[in-house]
């Protein structure tokens, strides 16, 4: 442990705070090291290394117009001297070498790299990926940001040596050219390369048919030997159990080339998929969104594993974004990754991800929140892990983020020199609130330089900030703070605040230890208010609400603050110690399995979750170990690896009290062949434009190989893509077929399609003059009467209310889970939250008023997707709308138009291997035609830019889609059906 912090805090200046820290440590009942304390590489700061030829070390500053704010610990060095020197005594013997580095913008420079006095190479730095002016550059994201001091100055370069340098070897770098500033150098022993896995398919071409051998090849484990591969477009993954490999993340490298938005990066929508051993880059430079390095959904089978990404928008977004794969991300593992210099968030846990673990993992230069847990889209995102991880020198927002949900973990993190928040919770963001159940627990993480008094908004952020806004309801709830340890504040220590909303319940701070605040004190104060800096906890806002704390210890008060906890806009709010303050530890009753049986084929894998009691345990750490590792293997993280038929038990042990629960698993060596499949439903009525979704069911149930495809023998009447989904395109039947790829047995489904009939409605909103539709799980809205699903029918439930039912999908709009988003499920009908009045505004408007929720109606006004029910006023126009007839559609796409004299068309239609044309006529100097794609619940999927007529390549599922081609002088929708 002693080596792994002083890698992390040691500075000449520093001593004393590094003698304290131990003290922390080795005093506070900590039972695991904080942060990603097993990584591989070792630091070697360039203040601290052997500095000649005019190289020197910057001042220390927290001012944001100082290059060095930037820098780890606030200070770097500065090589712009000729045959300027920075060298290191190594601790390790390593050939992977690393520099963060800074040149001003639009320039470069370059060092060379010595062994001792031999050269090895020499090294480029260029600014193309950093140097943010995020009040200036365009992207919507940056929408009211007035901070005029550019972020992300810094960037890395990294460099495979070709050879060791030995332990006590000298590791030397000298400026050739340019105004270069070095933060540090990080150095590691690489492993040797990766060779094809057993019973894998090796991809060995240019990267440009890379797709095509990954369709061609889905179920199967792809290995991409060591190499550079240029890919122009983002990698999808359709197939359920395929597994990218590469030979190790200093080896293979995929770099993506196409800059466009949806053009980049791994995106899984299947389940068991997995990635590893990969280096990921991009010709991007700029937050774009919709290009992260790893995107989709992962299920309980999937595994992330030593991913090096950098210069995407995101390093990782979990969440479901297309159709036809899994629902929601649950049960993956992702661990040992880089997400490095990336323009927004590290990783992203979305949209309904629950129990996720992410662990033994770095963040570092990101320009949003690091480790971010966000219900968004009304999916509550449950019981996920963030552990053993570090984050640095996050430029924006925060190192870890929990917005909504339930039973969500944070610990044993680092969180270290963030320009902004080293820890958020708030419901700040649209989506599912805080769950008046379960507890959030985040507990020892060690917070360091952390807090502004002027983030990108010049507002101020405390190093712990936690506030309530209404977003997500209108409360921040059950949130456990415990043995955190806030080191040299840049503002504020901890933050407690009502920026609207109610306020904050059942937070309870526990054995917290404030060390420094105020460190930037007196600047970074662009508005010049005369605010008091520096408060070990500071209550604004005047909220609602309740908090306990115990064991809270203060010491080196900066700033101006005149107290230690300022409390003059409390509000009614009860800040109180609790009644149980022991700092003795909370021992580990007891133990469980989840899930305690398996059946697994040979090379197969299941991961286990620990459940540990009571929650509030001092030490959850626990061990896993298998009484039979010649037929299944486990490692740290409690991944079941099954080698060999037989049986085997998986015990995991807690490592206080030794409490144990067991998984019995089960491996079978021979194949077990399917004998038959069912399709249910087996028959299936729609309407024009409706959508059904087929399960099929596999027997036996331990069948080896359950894949199976699906097929339309009409599919002019109905298509189906790879999951199951039927959508219905014009009258007739058809027959739908699923054929199972083991044994090619076969089940039916018999699906008759009509044209609707009955007194239809499109409901458009007075403030947006977008039109409701059925989107999924909730009500979205749109501008354009796409489909069938933006068509609803009244159905009077009496004299008084109705129900709203979509003609496309028959599912109706409702509150009934109160999640903050108006849902359209196959609700009930006598569902109170499904029934619905109106209340005249004039005599073209009404509001949309439910009858259980007397006070809810219905409203887009913070433009989140989804349709809202919450806070609505009666002279909002966002809560206006106009019940328009309109008929049934007898095809899908209602919105070609006719524009005379313009030659706009696309071809093939049906579009075939990823691609279709766009024939253009000439467009005017300067102009570009945007193509936008959206699919049949009106969901965006795409979206390029042609300036002439061109190919669009795609990864569409095969069903029907409304192509808009808009330029300057037209605007034309043109219906696609991709196969």
């Amino acid at each position: 442990m002693k080596s792994q912090l002083l890698n992390v805090f040691f500075k000449r200046d520093r001593y004393c705070l590094i003698m304290w820290i131990f003290l922390i440590l080795f005093t506070s009942n900590l039972q695991a090291q904080r942060g990603y304390y097993d990584a591989p590489y070792k630091r070697y700061e360039a203040n601290l290394g052997q500095l000649s030829n005019g190289a020197s070390t910057t001042s220390k500053s927290y001012v944001q117009s100082d290059l060095q704010s930037e820098a780890s610990d606030q200070q770097c060095v500065n090589m712009s001297a000729t045959n300027a020197t920075v060298q290191w005594t190594l601790t390790e013997a390593a050939d992977g070498l690393v520099i963060r580095y800074s040149v001003p913008d639009g320039q470069s420079g370059t060092l060379g790299v010595y062994n001792g006095s031999t050269k090895l190479t020499t090294l480029t730095l260029t600014s193309t990926w950093s140097w943010e002016y995020l009040w200036s550059n365009g992207n919507p994201n940056n929408n009211g940001i007035t901070n005029q001091n550019p972020r992300m100055r810094f960037d890395e370069v990294r460099y495979k040596l070709p050879s060791k340098i030995a332990v006590s070897g000298t590791l030397k770098l000298v400026r050739e050219s340019g105004n270069i500033h070095v933060d540090f150098a990080e150095m590691e022993s690489v492993p040797a390369a990766i060779t094809a896995p057993a019973g894998s398919v090796t991809y060995t071409g240019n990267g440009s048919d890379l797709q095509t051998f990954i369709d061609a090849n889905g179920g199967k484990k792809i290995f991409i030997p060591s190499g550079v591969i240029n890919v122009n477009r983002e990698l999808y993954f359709g197939s359920a159990n395929t597994s990218l490999i590469g030979a190790g993340m200093w080896y293979t490298q995929i770099n993506f080339t196409n800059t466009s938005s949806l053009n980049g990066g791994l995106r899984a929508n299947a389940s068991n998929i997995s990635f590893s051993d990969l280096y990921l880059t991009t010709n991007s430079a700029s937050r774009s969104n919709s290009y992260k390095a790893i995107n989709g959904v992962f299920t309980s089978g999937s595994t992330i594993k030593n991913i090096w990404a950098e210069h995407f928008e995101c390093g990782a977004w979990i969440a479901q974004y297309n159709v036809g794969g899994p629902a929601i991300a649950d049960g993956f593992t992702m661990s040992h990754c880089r997400f490095r210099n990336n323009y927004a968030d590290g990783i992203n846990l979305c949209k309904g991800t629950a129990n996720a673990i992410v662990e033994h993992c770095n963040f570092r230069n990101n320009g949003d929140d690091d480790q971010a847990i966000w219900s968004a889209d009304g999916l509550e995102c449950i019981n996920n892990t963030f552990r053993y991880n570090t984050s640095e020198n996050c430029w924006r927002a925060c190192g870890l983020a929990i917005y909504g949900g339930k039973n969500n973990k944070a610990y044993n993190l680092i969180i270290k020199d963030n320009l902004e928040a080293g820890i958020r919770v708030s419901n700040n963001f649209p989506g599912a609130p805080f769950n008046n159940d379960g507890m959030h627990e985040i507990h020892d993480i060690t917070i360091t330089t952390c807090g502004t008094f002027n983030d990108t908004y010049n507002n101020p952020v405390a190093a712990v900030d936690i506030f309530s806004a209404t977003n997500a309801g209108s409360q921040v709830k059950n949130v456990q703070l415990y043995n955190l340890d806030i080191l040299d504040s840049r503002n504020d220590a901890i933050s407690i605040s009502k920026r609207s909303g109610d306020g904050i319940y059942n937070l309870s701070f526990k054995d917290i230890t404030v060390n420094g605040t105020g460190k930037e004190y007196p600047n970074n104060n662009a508005l010049n208010r005369n605010w008091g800096r520096g408060y070990f906890v500071l209550i604004a806002g005047s909220p609602s609400g309740n908090g306990t704390y115990c064991n809270m210890n203060y010491s080196n008060r900066g700033g101006n603050a005149a107290a230690n906890e300022e409390t003059s806009a409390i509000g009614t709010f009860s800040w109180t110690q609790s009644s149980n303050c022991s700092t003795s530890n909370v021992a580990v009753t007891g133990v469980t399995l989840t899930p305690s049986t398996v059946t697994l084929s040979v090379g197969s894998t299941q991961q286990l979750t620990p459940t540990v009691t009571p929650a509030n345990a001092t030490n959850k750490t626990v061990s896993y170990s298998s009484n039979n590792t010649g037929v299944a293997t486990v490692n740290s993280s409690g991944l079941v690896t099954a080698v060999a038929s037989g049986s085997a038990t998986i015990t995991v042990t807690t490592q206080d009290g030794a409490k144990t629960a067991v998984s019995a698993i089960t491996v079978n060596n021979s194949n077990v062949a399917v004998t038959s499949v069912s399709l249910s439903p087996s028959t299936a009525s729609l309407t024009v434009g409706g959508t059904q979704q087929l399960t099929p069911t596999v027997l036996p149930s331990n069948a080896t190989n359950k894949s199976v495809s699906y097929s339309s023998n009409n599919t002019g009447v109905v298509t189906v893509n790879s999951s199951g989904l039927v959508t219905a395109v014009s009258n007739g039947t058809a027959t739908i077929t699923v054929t199972t790829a083991d044994g090619n047995k076969t089940s039916t489904c018999a699906v008759t399609v009509s044209t609707a009939s009955g007194n239809y409605f499109a409901i458009k909103n007075k403030w947006t003059n977008n039109y409701l539709y059925d989107a999924g799980a909730n009500v979205g809205y749109g501008p354009t009467v796409a489909n069938n699903n933006y068509k609803w029918e009244k159905v009077a439930v009496d004299a008084t209310y109705f129900i709203i039912k979509n003609v496309g999908t028959g599912d109706i709009m409702h509150i009934e889970n109160l999640n903050g988003a108006v849902q359209c499920t196959a609700g009930s009908t006598g569902w109170w939250s499904a029934q619905w009045s109106t209340e005249n505004v004039d005599g073209t408007w009404v509001r949309i008023k439910n009858r259980w929720q007397t006070g809810s109606m219905i409203h887009i006004e913070n433009l989140n997707g989804s349709a809202q029910y919450i806070g609505a006023q009666n002279n909002w126009e966002s809560a206006q709308w106009q019940f328009q007839n309109t008929t049934a559609s007898k095809r899908v796409s209602t919105v070609e138009t006719e524009v005379q004299n313009l030659a706009v068309s696309i071809y093939p239609n049906p579009a075939v291997n990823n691609e279709f044309n766009v024939a253009l006529p000439e467009l005017k100097q300067g102009d570009t035609a945007e193509i936008t794609v959206t699919d049949i619940n009106g969901r965006k999927v795409l979206v390029n830019q042609l300036q002439e007529s061109g190919k669009i390549s795609h990864n569409l599922a095969a069903g029907i889609y409304v192509v808009t081609i808009k330029s300057n002088d037209f605007s034309i929708s043109k219906k696609l059906i991709v196969k």
